[in-house]
């Protein structure tokens, strides 16, 4: 069994998976920490040198490859949404948990981080550009998941909790 963990980019998903990967005695595997790994550089590196185009076909073949393994829990990147092939792989999962915030929280999470954000780092309009983004992808994130937690105004324990309450009463593990 693997456990999927997606949503917009500052929602929690790499300390989310963390956690709940630990508590359940799984593998963690942040897919941006081993695409940088893999291409020895950071992601806004890649988006610089390579573009956004490079880094979604490394997301993709990364995806194709983890699938395939088994209990592992996989925290996406933000943009994984991006790409009709993903979301199909995502699709064909059974434990696929979206981890949903609102505009706010996500400004909140990501404001300071931003020169980790090549889609955020040149906006003039953080809120702005946020919401575009979040509306482009909002639907794909629904439809890829078979699970979806509001994490506005929770903490990384509600959160993992609730993930679990969901896998233990209504998925068999």
């Amino acid at each position: 069994m693997n456990i999927i963990i997606i949503g917009f980019m500052g929602v929690g998903k790499s300390v989310v998976g963390d956690k709940l990967a630990r508590i359940l005695n799984m593998q963690f595997i942040d897919m941006d920490t081993e695409i940088e790994k893999r291409e020895k550089c950071t992601i806004p590196e890649i988006f610089k040198n390579k573009g956004q185009d490079y880094f979604r076909d490394a997301e993709k073949k990364l995806i194709k490859e983890l699938v395939e393994k088994d209990n592992f829990v996989v925290s996406t990147g933000g943009g994984i949404v991006t790409q009709s092939e993903n979301c199909k792989i995502l699709k064909e999962q059974k434990h696929v948990v979206f981890l949903d915030a609102d505009v706010n929280t996500i400004i909140e999470h990501v404001c300071n981080e931003m020169e980790k954000r090549p889609l955020l780092k040149e906006s003039k309009n953080l809120q702005e550009k946020v919401n575009e983004l979040m509306i482009e992808r909002y639907n794909d994130y629904k439809e890829s998941s078979n699970i979806m937690i509001d994490v506005n105004n929770k903490n990384i324990n509600e959160v993992v909790s609730q993930i679990l309450v969901y896998i233990r009463e209504y998925m068999i593990l």
